[in-house]
C-alpha cells in the first residue's frame, strides 16, 4: 500500500503547451505563493493540479503528462473572478451558485447547515461545535462590519441571515459621519434583511473562501486558489492568508497572483515565481 503524504511536497508538468516544462518542489506545507504576469501559465498550472488531484482527465495540448505527491488529504479549489465585464453576470451567478452550495444543505459534501446539525446527531461534540461556530461568525462580522452588514443565525430556520446593521437610526459613515440626503436632511435607517445575491461579489468571495475553510473542520485539507484578491476589499486583502490559518492550521493553500506585494506581510519566503520552476 502507498504511503500518503497530508500535503503536496512536489508537482511536475511535462511539455505543458507543448513546450514547457515544470518541476515545483519544496512545496511548503503551510503556505505557497505563486507569482507571474497574466498569461505566463500559473493559472494553468493550477489547473492542473486540481485536475490530477481529483481524478480528472488532463486536456489534450494542455500538458503531456503530469506527477506530484501522493496524498490522502481532500483538495479544493476556488477558480479565479477575473473575467471580462461582459461575463460578470454568468460569473457573479457562478459565484453566488458556490457560495450557496457551501452554506445551504445540498446532497453532496457538507455544507453549513450540514455542520451545525451535527449538533443534534453527535450530542457529546455539541459545545465544540457552536464554539467553532461562534469563532467563525466572529470572524465574518468583524469583516463585514467594514460593509456594514451582520450575520446571524434564524432560530426557527437554522438558516443564515445577513442584515444592514443599524446604526441607532441614523445611516453614518465609516468613519462615524452622518450620510445627509441632497437637501442636508439626516438620513435614517433600521435593520434591513437581505438576500445573499444582494451582497457584494467580494463579501460572497471572502464568505466562500472561510466558509470553505470552516467546513474543513481544522483537518488537513489543500486549498488552491487562483488570484483570490480579486474584488476583495483593500483591507482584506493582505490578511487573507491570516484569517485562513485561524480557521485552519492544517490547511495547505496554494494560490496565484500577479500581484505579490498584496500577501508579503508575513509571507515573503513563501512566494515562487513561475519562471523558476521552468526546466530546460
Amino acid at each position: 500500500m502507498e504511503n500518503k503524504s497530508k500535503y503536496i511536497g512536489w508537482f511536475q508538468v511535462r511539455r505543458m503547451w507543448g513546450r514547457l516544462d515544470l518541476q515545483w518542489e519544496g512545496i511548503h506545507d503551510d503556505v505557497n505563493i505563486l507569482v507571474g504576469i497574466n498569461g505566463c501559465g500559473k493559472t494553468t498550472l493550477l489547473n492542473l493540479m486540481s485536475d490530477y488531484y481529483t481524478g480528472q482527465k488532463i486536456k489534450k495540448g494542455i500538458a503531456e503528462s503530469v506527477s506530484g505527491t501522493a496524498i490522502g488529504s481532500p483538495v479544493t479549489y476556488i477558480r479565479s473572478f477575473d473575467v471580462p465585464a461582459n461575463a460578470k453576470k454568468k460569473t457573479e451567478s457562478m459565484l453566488l451558485q458556490e457560495l450557496k452550495h457551501v452554506i445551504n444543505q445540498n446532497g453532496e459534501g457538507t455544507s453549513f447547515f450540514d455542520y451545525r446539525m451535527k449538533m443534534l446527531n453527535y450530542p457529546d461534540k455539541a459545545e465544540m461545535i457552536q464554539k467553532r461556530i461562534d469563532t467563525f461568525f466572529k470572524l465574518v462580522n468583524t469583516l463585514f462590519k467594514e460593509t456594514g452588514k451582520e450575520i446571524t443565525i434564524d432560530p426557527q430556520s437554522n438558516a443564515l441571515v445577513f442584515s444592514i446593521r443599524g446604526t441607532g437610526g441614523k445611516l453614518v459613515t465609516k468613519e462615524g459621519e452622518n450620510i445627509v440626503d441632497s437637501e442636508g436632511n439626516v438620513i435614517y435607517v433600521s435593520d434591513e434583511k437581505i438576500q445573499l445575491d444582494q451582497l457584494s461579489s467580494g463579501e460572497k468571495q471572502m464568505l466562500l473562501i472561510l466558509t470553505t475553510v470552516f467546513l474543513q473542520e481544522e483537518k488537513p485539507n489543500v486549498l488552491l486558489m487562483d488570484e483570490p484578491e480579486i474584488s476583495l476589499h483593500i483591507s482584506w486583502q493582505d490578511r487573507l492568508i491570516e484569517w485562513i490559518r485561524q480557521l485552519n492550521p492544517y490547511c495547505q493553500v496554494i494560490l496565484t497572483t500577479h500581484s505579490p506585494n498584496i500577501f508579503a506581510n508575513g509571507w515573503e519566503d513563501k512566494i515562487v515565481f513561475i519562471q523558476d520552476l521552468e526546466r530546460p
